[in-house]
């Protein structure tokens, strides 16, 4: 990680909905981190309990993600029955309140993968007129998708911001599918999975504070200032990163995974 943050900064990218490539020269920048979360009957209990509770604690700590000049922004999507969005729109991290989560109903991770495409749009959620850095995007789920989770995410996966967004995944105890997930992310070492609440809230943690410091750095790829940087090698570049350094952090020294007492 060290040698890739401390190459050269550089500005973000400003996603237009046709041209994600296209850049702007202002001096504020924009991050969005979506947080998509699984609302549907499994979650209730403990679980969801201990869930509302790491949220709350969550935010104080991404306020101090970012530089002066990211303007970071949160948006929660729900999913269960029904898809549902905490706030109408993307709220500031220095205002954002969380709303703790009931769970009941079904996985409609499917319609939570078209919901969150057609809102991740310069029409929709992503139009700051700033320069944006590619949004941080998290899923957390205790199961199976109840719907057609494929369709919606090839959707998504059409969309640009995606495409060059920040994606991890969490799995929720015995019966989430990491394999699923990691179709979601695009890699297995963006995937992590919590069997307790220990678990639970150390993961959230990790996974969300990792990305969203790793999304709001600009960075080069190479040790030559001058050279003109490719968006995609960039983009590429922070995923493997943030694969890496989760990797790093959910494992301690000896390799052994990080282990707790409380279970659900």
């Amino acid at each position: 990680m060290s040698d890739m943050m401390n190459t050269q900064a550089k500005g973000g990218f400003d996603f237009d909905d046709d041209d994600p490539l296209g850049a702007t020269s202002v001096s504020k920048k924009s991050l969005v981190i979506f947080f998509m979360i699984d609302t549907s009957a499994s979650m209730k209990g403990k679980k969801m309990g201990e869930l509302n509770t790491v949220m709350e604690e969550l935010i104080p700590e991404i306020r101090r993600v970012g530089e002066a000049d990211t303007d970071v922004k949160i948006a929660v999507l729900t999913f269960s029955t029904d898809v549902k969005w905490m706030y109408s729109a993307p709220v500031s991290i220095e205002e954002f309140e969380w709303t703790r989560l009931n769970a009941s109903g079904v996985t409609s991770m499917g319609a939570a993968f078209s919901e969150i495409s057609s809102r991740m749009s310069r029409n929709g959620f992503l139009n700051s007129p700033s320069l944006s850095f590619a949004p941080v995007i998290f899923l957390m789920t205790d199961g199976y998708p109840s719907d057609d989770y494929k369709k919606g995410l090839k959707e998504l996966q059409s969309n640009s911001w995606y495409k060059f967004g920040l994606k991890a995944a969490l799995g929720i105890g015995n019966e989430a599918n990491d394999d699923m997930l990691a179709e979601f992310t695009g890699s297995p070492e963006t995937v992590v999975h919590a069997y307790t609440g220990g678990q639970l809230a150390q993961m959230i943690k990790i996974v969300a504070v990792t990305a969203s410091q790793i999304g709001s750095k600009s960075m080069t790829l190479s040790d030559e200032p001058t050279k003109e940087l490719n968006a995609e090698d960039v983009f590429a570049a922070k995923q493997k990163l943030l694969g890496q350094q989760i990797q790093e952090l959910v494992t301690q020294d000896d390799g052994s995974d990080v282990s707790f007492d409380t279970g659900w």
